[in-house]
């Protein structure tokens, strides 16, 4: 009994010391509500297909009819630039091919490339965007694909990895073609790839571009303007001082048709207005420009965590007395789009913290663990960083090495003294 009473009280005292490294998990949670608008507030606006949205984090502030087929006119052309800028260096260079040029319609866009003309990848990507040049949009495409119904298969594999449900390309400029469709809610998708690629960033940025003469172009140098309104200044009536930049379309089928990203205090957002058929030219500008004043004004980013600011504190069990005590730092910042006055908002976060094995040695500035928080369906994260170095107390490891052989010990001490007893009653 004795025996037994010891080996309780030395692994009652190992294990602490043995177990400090589990991992420790926080977990927050509360009922969680949804933010997307589902009042007309927007009745004004006649387009039939209407999406805003967070753009980095894809949080969904109003939407109408975003799983409706469409057909995406020249939007189209954001889904070749993120083949063309995954595929190509920008000093590649592509020629003009005669089918390039001749497959476009009269009646469409086109930059006036010549049969045989070498550009660059880069010249031919601004050539595609800012005046939504559709031979542009085929040389990249016969380029990248090495042919339109090539490089079509290809638009249509990256738009299912993008999580895209209801679309299907047949060609890379949105000439208009029955099979040729999307939906508001996957052209966000799009979109929001297209829009984190820094070049295609730049571009649809961008309101002016010459294209420089080439051997088989020699009359006067090509100058191209944006067809985004919101981005032009002389055009005060449309024009938006916190628009970065988007990609305008239109067919008598699509009707008029804009995707648009702004910014402003810290938040980024994406605006798509699809099929806008009234006869004030510029409608889906001051649609979009509506749309982003509406979410400037009712939403605010909740900063939850701060760049180097502290998390907590915790004790490192196996750290010296000077060191033992860690501040956990947040890696970097956490902002979380919330309606403005919602005194509701921070109950509502869930919260999850993970931390690793926790054991000096740590570096200051090391990743140490996970803090996770989820609203309205949005997950956002950051690391947690050790804020000082921890060193490792060596007395402690010391008498940790000594419990352990003296429990290794003990151990068989006492399986000898079972064994003898064993044998000695066997003998009876």
């Amino acid at each position: 009994m004795k025996k037994k009473i010891v080996l309780i009280l030395i692994t009652s005292l190992l294990l602490p010391i043995l177990c400090f490294g589990n991992s420790v998990e926080v977990t927050d949670k509360d009922n969680k509500q949804s933010s997307i608008v589902e009042k007309d507030i927007f009745e004004d606006i006649k387009a039939p297909n209407l999406l805003l949205a967070e753009t980095k984090t894809g949080k969904i502030l109003y939407e109408k009819k975003a799983d409706e087929k469409i057909y995406p006119a020249s939007i189209t052309k954001l889904m070749t630039a993120i083949l063309v800028v995954e595929n190509c260096e920008l000093d590649d260079i592509a020629v003009v091919s005669e089918n390039a040029v001749k497959s476009v319609p009269s009646g469409y866009v086109n930059a006036n490339l010549q049969v045989g003309e070498e550009l660059t990848i880069e010249d031919l990507m601004y050539v595609m965007l800012i005046p939504s040049a559709n031979d542009a949009a085929n040389v990249l495409a016969e380029h990248v694909g090495g042919s339109i119904e090539s490089f079509s298969a290809m638009m249509n594999t990256r738009a299912k990895e993008l999580g895209c449900t209801g679309t299907n390309f047949t060609n890379p400029s949105g000439l208009h073609q029955k099979t040729h469709y999307t939906t508001t809610r996957d052209l966000f998708l799009i979109a929001k790839e297209a829009i984190s690629k820094s070049l295609i960033k730049k571009i649809i940025g961008t309101t002016s571009f010459t294209l420089n003469n080439t051997e088989k172009y020699t009359k006067t140098k090509r100058v191209f303007t944006s067809t985004n309104y919101m981005k032009q200044k002389n055009l005060s009536k449309y024009y938006c001082d916190y628009c970065i930049g988007g990609k305008t379309g239109y067919t008598g089928e699509a009707k008029n048709c804009v995707v648009e990203f702004a910014q402003k205090d810290g938040i980024e957002l994406t605006a798509i207005v699809m099929g806008e058929n009234a006869s004030v030219k510029g409608k889906k500008f001051l649609d979009a420009k509506e749309m982003f004043e509406y979410a400037f004004k009712n939403y605010e980013n909740n900063h939850i965590a701060v760049k180097n600011e502290k998390y907590e504190t915790v004790k490192i069990n196996n750290a010296t007395k000077d060191t033992k005590m860690l501040d956990v730092l947040y890696e970097s910042d956490v902002q979380i789009l919330q309606e403005k006055n919602d005194t509701n908002a921070t109950q509502n976060i869930e919260k999850i913290v993970e931390y690793n094995n926790l054991r000096a040695p740590i570096q200051k500035g090391q990743i140490i663990g996970k803090i996770n928080y989820e609203y309205e369906g949005i997950s956002y994260s950051t690391n947690l960083i050790a804020g000082t170095d921890v060193e490792e107390s060596k007395m402690l490891s010391i008498i940790i090495r000594l419990l352990i052989v003296a429990f290794i010990i003990y151990i068989i001490y006492c399986l000898k003294k079972s064994k003898k007893k064993y044998k000695k009653h066997g003998k009876k």
